[in-house]
């Protein structure tokens, strides 16, 4: 199976009302390293991020916050491009952030899109990378 040209996967979101008491099982039990910070802890895996959030994080919309699972994140080159099929598909979640911003999925689940970083660089720089 091919990969997705630019496409990556991102951060995985998980938010809790406990997130203390998550942040030290991924910590002691999964093995993660990250550092806790008042409302999120980042750990970092061979391949991905865990970020684990107090519900109340503000820039994130309350329905996806408020959500029992993993928030999953796609990185993309074109996250303008890709805001627009997910509004006029009606699977929008909140406003357009310039570089990241939430979906739905038919099932009802949250994922977040973001400028992919390396594309964002190329761009400032004024050339683009073949991937």
């Amino acid at each position: 199976m091919s990969e997705p040209k630019g496409i990556s996967l991102g951060p995985v979101f998980a938010f809790s009302q406990k997130h203390g008491e998550v942040a030290r099982f991924y910590r002691e039990v999964v093995g993660l390293v990250g550092d806790p910070s008042d409302d999120s802890t980042w750990f970092e895996a061979a391949n991905a991020k865990l970020v684990v959030h107090e519900p109340e994080e503000r820039q994130t919309p309350p329905e996806v916050s408020g959500q029992p699972g993993f928030v999953v994140w796609f990185g993309v080159q074109d996250i303008r491009a890709v805001w627009d099929r997910a509004h006029v598909a009606g699977a929008a979640v909140g406003a357009f952030h310039g570089d990241y911003f939430f979906a739905r999925d038919p099932d009802g689940r949250y994922v977040g899109f973001f400028l992919e970083q390396e594309h964002a660089e190329a761009h400032a720089h004024g050339h683009d990378h073949e991937h």
